[in-house]
């Protein structure tokens, strides 16, 4: 959106458009290079979660033989080339991770820099059919931008509740669409003056449901959720302490998916 933006106000030479996009795009591309590395990250973390929950209900469930000499040693090579999978699996990227966002990314940047080399090499357009061509490019992008509060605003119309209505994105949005409309309009460029405006529109809408539907106290049933997770992992651990050594992987399996059960709860 600010991509096109930018192309638009430097056809247009209005340095108001210009300006008031080129930050919004440095930082956008900052925040996607920010999200890709989330992103690794998480699916890579997952990985070496399960890897070591598999590696310890492995080991659970392998007989028990009594320490005896070359067995003791064999049990540990096996331990060692277990604990050396998972560490190559994860550090090697053995298990590929899921790219949706790069490549979505990566179709935007595609698109720009094809719509950028026909405005630059295509003379045959003059400059009212290159300011069409990207305007109309950006509105598309732009009424996906605005639209996207309408999944909000059907929930809360069926829940008929407020909080999954994020207040500071929704009066930045609507105080942002309500400028732009207004200089649209001011200086007769429709481009630029209905998608903000239906976008204002979307904003007084849900201003006005946030006013009209009051939010319910989910935030503390999520903390009391994570609350009970903690528990019940204490409780286990406290177990772990008095069972002797052939129950205490067990039970640290099962204050594992506890913890890990309690986070789902806990950001739900």
């Amino acid at each position: 959106n600010c991509m096109g933006w930018v192309l638009y106000g430097t056809l247009l030479k209005n340095m108001w458009v210009f300006f008031g996009n080129a930050p919004g795009l440095l930082i956008s591309i900052w925040l996607n290079l920010g999200a890709v590395k989330l992103l690794y990250q998480g699916h890579h973390v997952k990985e070496m979660r399960e890897s070591t929950v598999a590696f310890l209900d492995k080991k659970e469930q392998q007989p028990r033989i009594p320490a005896a000499g070359d067995e003791d040693n064999e049990t540990a090579t096996n331990s060692t080339e277990d604990w050396a999978t998972i560490i190559y699996n994860v550090t090697s990227q053995a298990t590929p991770a899921p790219a949706r966002h790069e490549a979505i990314v990566m179709f935007m940047s595609t698109l720009w820099v094809i719509l950028g080399t026909i405005l630059a090499f295509v003379d045959a357009m003059d400059l009212d059919a290159k300011l069409w061509m990207v305007g109309i490019v950006t509105n598309c992008i732009l009424f996906f931008f605005y639209g996207a509060p309408l999944s909000t605003i059907f929930t809360v119309l069926k829940e008929r509740d407020s909080v999954s209505i994020h207040i500071p994105t929704m009066i930045l949005n609507t105080a942002n669409a309500s400028f732009w409309c207004a200089y649209g309009l001011a200086i007769s460029d429709y481009f630029i003056g209905v998608p903000n405006g239906l976008g204002a529109i979307f904003g007084g809408i849900q201003i006005f449901l946030y006013m009209t539907f009051p939010r319910s106290s989910s935030s503390s049933s999520s903390s009391g959720g994570a609350k009970d997770a903690t528990e019940r992992g204490s409780g286990a651990t406290q177990e772990t302490q008095q069972v002797g050594n052939g129950s205490s992987t067990q039970i640290n399996s099962a204050t594992t998916r506890d913890a890990e059960n309690g986070f789902v709860v806990a950001s739900a």
